[in-house]
């Protein structure tokens, strides 16, 4: 059953620089173009870190005084403490006003369609996050007290470090090929998250002392998202894996693996910049990268999407 009243909340963390200004307000573009009015008068908040001048980031967005869109700057103590980790942290440090879902999303993704399937099931009686499993095994660094990543005793060793009970199910990488790989928890890409209010909640009293301890236990630049998972199984609440529509890589490799095409997506993460690059977005760019012929059918789906959204820059 269509839950049309639904009300939706979009959290961005960026830096504050013009190339993820130009993928907010295109974020913003693709979203209106959705029929649905929960889409049209859905509220984006962009979550900007690296101490930021906030005045001189709302007059380089003044296009977005024409939307619901709002801008939050990162504290201080916050980002001095995590840097960009806690840009991402902070989102869920806001409190929820007035909406039924809050979806945390990368600057780098876009809605090709609608959102609907996921909307009109999710519950809202119980905390629940809904994401899709990462598609690589985090990356570590070095000087770690935790095992290798790519290790059968990391997750394990991870959750017992938390005392966390091993979960039932477990899932593989999104990206593992050849199934090579350990098996992971729900362990979710952070471009697409969706959560009640009451998750958001509960996330946000942990994720802070949670993403501190882990950075004495790995050097992992995905610590954001180990946290995720670590403090949503702590808390007991209800998770659920997303399909590749909703959070679709445009590596081809990734796409014919989780056997999605590219007029089924429905978010696209544009992360790979073999034939696009994420910066093309700025005016200065945006015409260099439509002239151009690309050949990744997800890819040709950006480019369509771009090609629109360069109509409303005139």
């Amino acid at each position: 059953m269509a839950r049309t009243d639904l009300r939706l909340e979009f959290r961005i963390p960026i830096s504050p620089s013009e190339r993820f200004f130009s993928q907010v307000r295109f974020f913003n573009f693709a979203l209106r173009r959705l029929e649905a009015a929960r889409y049209r008068n859905a509220r984006i908040t962009v979550v900007v870190g690296d101490q930021c001048d906030m005045d001189a980031v709302r007059r380089q967005n003044s296009w977005s005084e024409n939307f619901n869109v709002t801008w939050e700057r990162v504290p201080d103590d916050i980002f001095q403490e995590f840097h960009y980790w806690g840009t991402a942290n902070w989102r869920l440090n806001i409190p929820v006003c007035d909406v039924d879902v809050v979806i945390l999303s990368d600057a780098d993704t876009v809605l090709l369609r609608d959102i609907d399937p996921l909307l009109d099931e999710f519950p809202l009686s119980k905390p629940t996050l809904c994401g899709h499993v990462a598609h690589l095994p985090p990356h570590q660094g070095h000087d770690n007290i935790a095992p290798p990543a790519l290790s059968p005793e990391f997750w394990p060793w991870l959750f017992g470090a938390f005392e966390i009970p091993w979960p039932d199910r477990t899932y593989r990488y999104t990206m593992d090929l050849k199934a090579e790989w350990p098996v992971c928890p729900p362990y979710f890409n952070l471009g697409f998250l969706a959560l009640n209010p009451e998750a958001v909640a509960l996330l946000a009293v942990e994720i802070a002392e949670t993403t501190r301890r882990l950075g004495r236990l790995t050097q992992s630049v995905m610590r954001c998202q180990l946290a995720m998972t670590l403090v949503a199984f702590r808390l007991g609440l209800n998770i659920r894996t997303l399909s590749t529509e909703y959070n679709a890589s445009n590596h081809l490799d990734i796409m014919a693996h989780n056997g999605v095409k590219a007029d089924r997506i429905r978010v696209l993460h544009y992360q790979v910049e073999d034939e696009i690059a994420r910066d093309e977005l700025q005016p200065a760019l945006i015409d260099d990268m439509l002239s151009r012929v690309v050949t990744n059918p997800a890819n040709i789906a950006l480019q369509d999407l771009a090609r629109a959204y360069r109509e409303t820059l005139q």
